[in-house]
């Protein structure tokens, strides 16, 4: 019997946004997906730049788990995109964990958050496929990580059974002899 787990395909039908404004026309929008992750997008005059996948079990209501660090990381490394070429003085970019908690306040306050769905928003698309993608990719990691696992068990195992058959006739030849 061959049996199959496909609730990675089992994606919500809407996905909660917020978005705040990070400097002159640059914003970070945060999308939630419950059950599966995040996404993160750097906007540019209302065009996406980058949109990142963060598949965790982190939510707005308990930011409190392992995953907060990465999360943490991402938002700081598209602060520095944002922050590249501007030249304003460093206590007057924003922090990367006062951004990460202030995106996780709209999300909980829900009177600025944007449900967006498949039939208002192209986005919605890109997430789904996105998270599809990736969870693909985490399941062909975990077969490339077993068969490197049987392949090197395999070795040893032909190794082992190679130095005994060696030893074995090593015993017989000093017998003979």
């Amino acid at each position: 019997m061959l049996v199959r787990n496909l609730d990675f395909l089992s994606i919500p039908k809407e996905f909660a946004k917020v978005e705040i404004n990070i400097y002159e026309d640059k914003a970070i929008a945060l999308v939630y997906i419950e059950n599966k992750g995040y996404s993160i997008i750097l906007k540019e005059n209302d065009i996406n730049e980058s949109i990142f996948l963060l598949k965790t079990n982190l939510t707005p209501h308990n930011i409190n788990e392992a995953d907060k660090e990465d999360f943490i990381n991402v938002i700081k490394m598209l602060l520095d995109k944002v922050y590249m070429n501007a030249d304003i003085k460093e206590y007057e970019k924003q922090h990367q964990e006062h951004v990460f908690l202030k995106l996780m306040d709209v999300l909980t306050e829900e009177s600025e958050i944007e449900m967006i769905s498949e039939a208002n928003s192209k986005l919605y698309t890109d997430i789904e496929k996105g998270f599809m993608k990736l969870e693909l990719d985490i399941m062909n990691n975990k077969i490339d990580s077993l068969n490197e696992a049987i392949a090197k068990v395999s070795n040893d195992l032909h190794t082992t059974h190679q130095e005994m058959e060696d030893k074995d006739w090593r015993n017989k030849l000093n017998n003979v002899l």
